[in-house]
């Protein structure tokens, strides 16, 4: 007859082990709180709970856990999360087994960037945000066991280092990369769902101006580094991404015609790029190295130049201009169009945007300019 005793810690802990040399090798009590709980004892004195349950007719049973590293209060909650199961009419054993092929995140992360690979030309940014953000804190647990408060908890932890934007593309990378587990059927929601972004007032655009584009270009030819100081002049001269610009090819490149052959942009597509004089004027001066496929190589020529961001501040403190993004080039870039009367239609193609609504930020610059032209209608009405 299996014994019956009050389940505390203590009452567990002073179980003495199976008597060996008997006919089994093991004893069980019964939970009198959780219906189908038990405690298994061997002759070594270590004990298990497990989960013993009935299933289309048959007798089946699912180890639950090791009393001392599980508490009791966790063997009665995978207990009844098993019960549960039952009740759906499903079997526990295949649900246990489910769980043990879940991959963990860090497992799924690495079939993440593969993907990635494929469809991402900024995917390196995705792998460093893994990298030094989410497989820290969400690296071991099961893509499952993931829960919404957990992606919280990640997201509000950042916050003592790293602004409202620089999360919310955290915030966005895991938002995609649980998509992507529930649309191969992983899991069956994900834990970002409905989860709200930071409200990111820190976001500025700094607008340089032509004297400060004219100053850096003047700079620029002066600086250590003759690669990167030309990679600088193209990313302003042509308001392509830096990445774009680093991942230029000779083969891409028509002096002929003045333009530039981009095969994969950030959104997944190709297009040709036009080159005013000056942008082409840069492409023909950049210092060539034999054998290079990139017209800006790194220190190792078989490899593109990897980031110019130290040169970039060296430039504008020689052409003393305010310390900004290297980014803020493609602003430059824009704002000068507009500026000058160029639609910010011609804008979105000649940056490359995939909607007109990312190029909206330029739309207060272009107020002037069409004050200018509504003007030439007074003009005509006063000279009338």
């Amino acid at each position: 007859m299996t014994p019956s005793i009050s389940w505390t810690k203590a009452a567990l802990e002073k179980l003495a082990a199976h008597v060996q040399g008997t006919k089994s090798s093991n004893y069980e009590i019964t939970d009198p709180k959780t219906a189908g709980l038990k405690l298994q004892i061997g002759t070594s004195g270590r004990k298990f709970f497990w989960f013993r349950y009935t299933y289309r007719g048959g007798k089946l049973a699912v180890r639950v856990g090791e009393f001392g590293p599980m508490s009791i209060e966790q063997a009665r909650a995978a207990a009844q999360q098993h019960r549960a199961t039952l009740d759906l009419g499903g079997n526990p054993q295949d649900a246990r087994q489910q769980q043990k092929s879940m991959p963990l995140v860090r497992e799924f992360a690495d079939e993440y960037v593969e993907q990635a690979k494929l469809t991402k030309i900024t995917y390196k940014n995705d792998i460093a945000k893994f990298r030094d953000h989410v497989l820290p804190v969400l690296g071991n647990l099961r893509l499952s066991d993931v829960s919404q408060r957990d992606i919280q908890m990640l997201l509000g932890s950042l916050k003592a280092t790293l602004s409202p934007a620089t999360i919310n593309r955290v915030h966005a990378l895991l938002s995609v990369f649980f998509n992507l587990a529930v649309s191969w059927k992983r899991i069956a929601h994900s834990p970002c769902a409905n989860l709200k972004k930071l409200k990111e007032s820190n976001k500025k655009d700094h607008f340089m101006s032509p004297d400060d584009i004219r100053r850096i270009l003047a700079a620029a030819p002066l600086d250590m580094n003759p690669v990167a100081a030309s990679a600088i002049a193209a990313l302003i001269l042509t308001g392509l991404r830096r990445e774009e610009i680093l991942q230029s090819r000779y083969e891409h490149l028509d002096l002929e015609k003045g333009s530039l052959y981009l095969p994969k942009t950030k959104n997944g597509r190709s297009r040709h790029v036009v080159l005013n004089d000056a942008a082409i004027e840069v492409f023909k001066s950049a210092p060539r190295m034999l054998d290079s496929p990139w017209i800006f190589p790194g220190k190792d020529p078989m490899k593109p130049l990897n980031n110019p961001t130290k040169a970039w501040h060296r430039i504008l403190a020689a052409a003393k201009v305010e310390r900004c993004r290297l980014h803020d080039c493609r602003h430059a870039f824009a704002s000068m169009l507009v500026n000058e009367g160029a639609s910010l239609y011609q804008v979105q193609l000649l940056l490359g945007h995939a909607s007109s609504v990312t190029t909206q930020r330029y739309a207060h610059l272009a107020s002037s300019t069409l004050r200018n032209t509504s003007q030439l209608v007074s003009n005509l009405v006063n000279k009338a």
